[in-house]
């Protein structure tokens, strides 16, 4: 399971890099050029580059918990790309020759961005949507992270969701408590035994119909269901 997942995207490619225990980053590349999406260790980085003989040109982060840039300086030093640190204003990037938007959304923290690479059909959401999830309030609060889904939930259907970890068995086996009888969240857990990757990685509408946190409309009902996944 800890291997790179490679997704072609017409003349891009997308690389999903395992670091650490269970997190994920992202390299996406183009004509032997990469940009990455958070920094959790430096190592399996470095190899990726090495190995598809790629220049890691900058970084984006999603958040400061260690788990997401815990490698940023040893990149930064060993490569000297450039650093975008959440704390900048929401903003429009030319990367690579496509467009990148820094979107705040907090509520897993107080500042987390995500990044949009709309033209790539991609979003990066770090620890706030998380395969079939959504973060913890370590920091933030649950008006902010409920605002956050709402405003991911407009994003088109079609576009696949880039979350920070691994947690997707335990997030499925939390969504069948609440729901039982929902098909499309047995047969994502089912899935995930037999290809983990195309569990992981799914669509908003594939989020939409097996993730419990984008399936509640209130902020109550949001508030009760993070809670009781605090306890799970």
């Amino acid at each position: 399971m800890r291997r790179n997942f490679l997704f072609e995207l017409g003349e891009y490619t997308l690389l999903a890099v395992p670091v650490l225990r269970d997190n994920f980053v992202y390299l996406i590349c183009r004509e032997e050029q990469a940009v990455l999406i958070d920094a959790g260790e430096a190592r399996p980085v470095l190899k990726t580059l090495e190995q598809k003989n790629l220049q890691l040109t900058e970084m984006f982060i999603t958040h400061t918990h260690h788990d997401h840039v815990g490698g940023c300086r040893e990149l930064c030093e060993r490569i000297g790309a450039l650093a975008i640190s959440p704390a900048v204003e929401a903003r429009e990037y030319d990367v690579l020759g496509t467009r990148c938007r820094s979107l705040s959304k907090p509520g897993h923290v107080a500042v987390h961005k995500i990044y949009s690479f709309a033209e790539l059909g991609l979003l990066v959401t770090g620890d706030t949507l998380i395969n079939g999830a959504c973060g913890r309030l370590l920091g933030g609060t649950a008006e902010q992270l409920f605002e956050s889904l709402q405003r991911i939930k407009s994003f088109p259907d079609e576009t696949l969701i880039l979350g920070g970890h691994d947690y997707l068995e335990e997030n499925m086996r939390f969504a069948l408590e609440e729901e039982p009888g929902n098909a499309d969240m047995q047969a994502r857990l089912a899935l995930y035994q037999r290809d983990p990757a195309a569990a992981i990685f799914v669509t908003l509408a594939e989020e939409k119909r097996t993730n419990p946190f984008l399936r509640v409309d209130s902020l109550e009902a949001f508030t009760a269901l993070r809670a009781r996944k605090d306890l799970f």
